[in-house]
């Protein structure tokens, strides 16, 4: 049986049903008279033709039209088809039942917010255009009509919500936004395909405005979904929301009783895959959505693909970079580890050798062993926590040079052992903010890295402090007359666990020493050749009335430990 629903026009909201195979549209038509005087006195021409129902337009005035497009010739149609003789519009309901297929398992679905439904009597669908999300027709003209530049509006709105979200949650929450404050959607829902499972899951539900007779749960068509999956194209539909007590038997049901409704739902395409999917509706009662409305979701949900996938590939690079990172950390620390433990058991053995033969002088030896390698764990953990940790400096006033004579006091004993010198020059400095704990490490760890580097016997390793006047400015150098650093490894010198020592450098003394100076607001910088390495900390030293001139000669001396 055939039923015909008036959607629009002075008829609006009759319904009939034909239960013959032919029926004349127009004002004089017995089974179907219509009171639209746009309309011809026989119009048209309903008719089953080999099991199908067809339209015949009779050449009228106004002509006929079949979802949007004009006929010249007979043709088919289909259930929920939509038909405009003069100022009507009419919805085909056809009463036949078809099954189709999921690809997605039901199982696979949320019930408890949306639920797919084989179509039946009870909940029909059908589809009355598409359009392919890939196809240059979804990227609109210049804003030559005015549904260009709304088209134009949205996609605009919607770019400019790149990049300032935190999850593809938050974006999908704002583009709904987008589609409600642009498209007369009475209902709009997100379905989400996990990446790793496959499965689809609801990801936004929303009401324009909920009533109180809205279920929580959201039932849509199993065609129309497996349709948008499979062909990964945007459809505009009609279908009949699922409602028992008025099903396609009741004979008072009215257009609204029926719940039938505009549909559009359009693919979230990535590059190789459908994402998810976006679905928007209203009731036919209302508005039906035009193929123009379909573009625009479409480039929507394309658009949406797009940056849904970039902010994907940014999560996992992001996770690739810091897998990488802490199995590069991991690697070169216990590298480290190994060889300072290295370094005690051979100390160890020494001892227990001294022990054995009562050698107070071996004991003493293997000591020296263990006690230089218990400094390098020392370091090596400090530096990790100075560059690792993300701290506040404890800044206060304090004088410079009493920092420099501790840390070089810490450094006489392992440049003794390398028979190094280690000499001070120390200028007359006002009390500056420091971090004293962090500036001592600074100080540690460059001298001790002077006093690896210089030659044994004839090292020598010059640190001091200058006050620039001039520039309001404290300058710490400390000079050495070592190979100095090839320019390969000078621009990378204060990377993390960039060592020029071979297996004698861990690679984090030089960055620690960086992000402490950088605490600080000061500045760190390094002049090598190979007649030696000269390592400049300059700090802000604020103005004191001091009318001692420029320390200039001073500053270039420091930067020649031979002078």
């Amino acid at each position: 049986m055939l039923t015909l629903h008036i959607l629009q026009g002075p008829d609006k909201g009759k319904r009939f049903d034909i239960d013959r195979d032919s029926i004349i549209l127009g004002r004089r038509s017995v089974e179907l008279p219509l009171t639209d005087h746009a309309i011809s006195r026989r119009h048209a021409e309903l008719r089953v033709h080999e099991g199908h129902w067809v339209i015949e337009d009779f050449h009228s005035s106004n002509g006929t039209y079949v979802n949007g497009h004009r006929i010249n010739e007979p043709t088919t149609l289909k259930h929920a088809d939509r038909i405009r003789i003069g100022g009507t519009l009419l919805s085909l309901s056809l009463n036949a039942d078809s099954q189709t297929e999921s690809p997605i398992p039901q199982t696979d679905w949320n019930h408890d917010l949306v639920e797919l439904q084989n179509d039946s009597k009870d909940f029909d669908a059908s589809i009355l255009a598409s359009a392919t999300a890939g196809d240059e027709s979804i990227i609109l003209a210049s804003p030559e009509t005015s549904d260009a530049v709304h088209a134009w509006n949205v996609m605009y709105q919607l770019a400019e919500t790149i990049g300032t979200f935190s999850t593809i949650e938050d974006f999908l929450e704002r583009m709904t936004d987008i589609i409600f404050a642009h498209l007369p959607a009475d209902r709009v829902f997100v379905l989400m395909r996990d990446p790793e499972r496959g499965d689809m899951e609801p990801a936004v539900i929303r009401h324009r405005r909920k009533r109180s007779e809205d279920s929580e749960k959201v039932y849509t068509s199993r065609r129309i979904i497996n349709h948008v999956l499979q062909t990964r194209q945007g459809v505009l539909c009609a279908n009949a929301q699922s409602e028992k007590r008025f099903g396609a038997d009741s004979k008072d049901a009215s257009i609204v009783q029926l719940g039938l409704r505009s549909v559009i739902c359009v693919p979230i395409l990535t590059h190789y895959d459908v994402a998810g999917v976006i679905q928007l509706d209203c009731p036919m009662s209302v508005h039906t959505y035009s193929q123009q409305q379909l573009l625009v979701a479409t480039a929507i949900g394309k658009l949406s693909g797009m940056v849904i996938e970039n902010a994907r590939l940014i999560e996992a690079r992001m996770k690739q970079e810091r897998l990488a990172a802490v199995g590069e950390t991991v690697a070169h620390l216990s590298h480290n580890i190994r060889n300072i433990l290295q370094g005690m058991r051979s100390g160890a053995d020494v001892i227990e050798m001294g022990i054995k033969r009562d050698n107070l002088d071996r004991i003493k030896s293997g000591w020296s062993i263990v006690r230089r390698n218990l400094e390098r764990t020392i370091r090596l953990a400090t530096n990790m926590l100075t560059f690792s940790k993300q701290r506040e400096p404890d800044i206060e006033l304090a004088q410079l040079n009493d920092a420099v004579e501790d840390a070089v006091a810490l450094c006489v004993t392992p440049a003794a052992s390398k028979n190094v010198v280690v000499e001070t020059d120390l200028d007359d400095l006002p009390l500056i903010p420091l971090d004293t704990d962090g500036i001592h490490q600074v100080i540690t760890n460059i001298v001790l890295n002077a006093v690896d580097a210089v030659p044994e016997n004839t090292g020598r390793v010059l640190v001091r402090t200058i006050h620039d006047t001039e520039h309001n400015e404290v300058r710490l150098a400390i000079s050495d007359n070592g190979p100095g650093i090839d320019e390969d490894h000078r621009q990378n010198i204060f990377d993390a666990f960039h060592s020029t020592k071979g297996h004698g450098g861990t690679g984090l003394g030089l960055a620690a020493c960086k992000k402490i100076v950088d605490e600080l607001q000061g500045a760190i910088e390094v002049h090598s050749t190979t007649d030696g390495t000269t390592f400049v900390v300059v700090l802000d030293a604020p103005p004191d009335g001091s009318t001692k001139p420029p320390t200039t000669d001073a500053t270039t001396d420091a930067l020649n430990p031979s002078a």
